[in-house]
């Protein structure tokens, strides 16, 4: 495509998007070929985001526009973008009557539904830093640092390993990317992860900006299931790991959405073990039946008793 180049600096420049260019040979068999004689096509992509380019070769009727944009994202199932030298004001029209995106590189630019889907995908006009991380992004992060796992993977690999769809994951990378966490490199037509920061740093970093995954505390007298679905959390995992005593009751941390949880019969005052509800599921990073020192430190981030503030400190020393 003729005007590769132009369109990578304009997109860069307008929305500070970093796209790639690539081809559309694996996708030509999808199409007529009376199509494939009238344009000329290309795959742009952004992140895990990818469209159609055409560009359509000089002395293409324009009256037949619709006709083909519509064809070639029902064919191929991709959204399309139309890449063109000029235009003058009765197609500029006819685009923006139809709603199809379009590109004229250094000189205008229409893409409302791109900027849907971009921003569904949270990959759209560059964001500042954020203060909070979700509690997604803050799973991914405490992955990588308990067990090291995820330095080279692509988003769909992580995605699998943590039980999240692709778009879910696709988000809570994009913070990280956003908040310089991560960064990706190209290795074929997959963009993998690589994590830019130290240990130290990264749990140092992700520490102020995380909350603690806790939703509530509640009771249960079903002890057996507790220790089915559930992991050693709170003190139960602290006297564990250090000198401190084990607690009255049995603290277990449960995920959110596990859907037995509900067995558990939970209220908020009576019962044998103590249970922490959390947003995403501790078993990921579990080590043996209780949860990793990363996990268990955000856990008391709201506690200011000091013998476990220096426990958990110590603990975490050794680790990073």
């Amino acid at each position: 495509m003729k005007n590769e180049g132009k369109i990578k600096n304009y997109l860069s420049a307008s929305f500070g998007w970093n796209v790639e260019i690539e081809s559309f040979d694996t996708h030509k068999g999808k199409l007529p070929y009376a199509l494939l004689s009238t344009a000329e096509y290309t795959v742009v992509r952004y992140k895990d985001f990818e469209c159609v380019g055409i560009e359509p070769r000089q002395g293409y009727d324009f009256r037949m526009i619709r006709n083909l944009v519509g064809t070639v994202e029902r064919k191929t199932g991709m959204t399309s973008i139309l890449i063109l030298e000029n235009m003058d004001s009765y197609q500029r029209r006819i685009l923006i009557d139809s709603r199809i995106n379009f590109i004229v590189p250094d000189k205008q630019i229409y893409l409302p539904s791109l900027g849907i889907l971009l921003n569904e995908r949270g990959l759209g006009v560059r964001q500042p830093e954020s203060e909070k991380l979700s509690a997604v992004a803050v799973a991914v992060v405490i992955l990588q640092l308990s067990k090291r796992s995820l330095q080279g993977k692509s988003v769909s690999q992580v995605a699998e390993i943590m039980g999240y769809s692709v778009k879910t994951l696709s988000l809570a990378v994009n913070e990280l990317e956003q908040n310089g966490f991560v960064s990706f490199r190209q290795y074929g037509r997959k963009k993998l992860l690589d994590f830019n920061l130290s240990p130290k740093e990264m749990w140092d970093k992700m520490y102020d900006m995380s909350d603690s995954p806790v939703e509530k505390r509640m009771y249960t007298v079903n002890d057996e299931i507790t220790k089915e679905i559930g992991v050693k959390s709170s003190d139960s995992a602290l006297s564990d790991m250090s000198m401190l005593a084990p607690p009255q009751y049995p603290v277990y941390a449960v995920y959110a959405r596990n859907p037995r949880l509900k067995e558990l019969a939970l209220n908020p005052s009576d019962g044998t073990s103590i249970i922490e509800v959390w947003k995403t599921d501790p078993k990921l990073t579990a080590i043996n039946e209780g949860l990793d020192i990363f996990s268990l430190a955000l856990s008391y981030k709201d506690d200011d008793d000091p013998r476990v503030k220096k426990e958990i400190d110590k603990i975490l020393t050794e680790k990073l």
